[in-house]
């Protein structure tokens, strides 16, 4: 009886043995895994600080265009007014000439 005791044992022992080395490999490829998702992680948080800095950048450009086009505005708004005081002065002029007055020679 004493030699069937031990051989269960040692069949418990075999088994157990294999639980314990399953239970490594399966530790082992969590470990890995654990590894990769972290790698993965700190590479995400990396691209995203990279997106960030590129949005801001691009808001800065954004921003910088829109005084640009304010000014262009501004600059188009002057051309106009400058071109009908020209034209004014032109109509002016042909009035003066059609009725007969002599052109000044100031300079």
């Amino acid at each position: 009886m004493e030699a069937k005791k031990v051989v269960v044992d040692l069949q418990q022992l075999d088994l157990l043995e294999e639980r314990i080395q399953r239970t490594v490999e399966i530790l082992a490829g969590l470990r890995r895994e654990r590894d990769t998702a972290r790698a993965e992680a700190k590479e995400l948080r990396e691209r995203c600080d990279r997106l960030q800095a590129e949005q801001r950048r691009l808001e800065q450009e954004h921003q910088g265009a829109r005084g640009l086009s304010e000014q262009l505005d501004l600059l188009k708004e002057e051309r106009q007014a400058i071109r009908g005081r020209v034209g004014r002065l032109l109509e002016m002029m042909a009035e003066l000439e059609e009725n007969g007055a002599p052109a000044r020679a100031d300079h």
